[in-house]
């Protein structure tokens, strides 16, 4: 008598093999897709990056004031001058150094955009302290 060897399992270890390939594939497919979608054109407030810190400068909260700086605050969607006067920044050609004083509320987003609205080299990012924040809150009251 012959006997006939079961091959039953041997069949089902091989489909568990070829679903746990498939379902791998196809994993990596939608992945490498969704890596690829999305090449729109973006904003370049959006995509800035902060620079590497160098080590030739001040530490925070340590900026010695030069005499010839430009002191230019967002405030409320405003760019103004030292005195509060309505200040348009693409009017900033200048050689010296521009401080950019921002509200510490300020949404990170928008912080970049009035970062990203002054054309200088030389650019240093700050912000307002609670007498300029009260100043400014007052005149916005007005």
């Amino acid at each position: 008598m012959v006997e006939v060897e079961d091959t039953g399992y041997g069949n089902a270890m091989t489909e568990i093999a070829l679903a746990l390939a498939m379902a791998f594939f196809s994993i990596m497919v939608l992945t490498m897709i969704s890596m690829g979608v999305g090449e729109g054109k973006t904003d370049p407030a959006v995509g800035a990056v902060m620079a590497p810190a160098q080590t030739d400068t001040a530490p925070a909260a340590q900026v010695s004031q030069e005499k010839d700086d430009r002191i230019v605050i967002y405030f409320a969607g405003r760019y103004m001058d030292k005195d509060l006067a309505a200040l348009d920044p693409a009017s900033l050609h200048t050689n010296s150094r521009v401080i950019l004083a921002l509200d510490p509320a300020l949404p990170m987003g928008e912080a970049l955009a009035a970062r990203g609205g002054i054309n200088v080299e030389n650019l240093v990012v700050s912000v307002l302290d609670e007498r300029w924040l009260n100043r400014l809150k007052g005149l916005s009251d007005d």
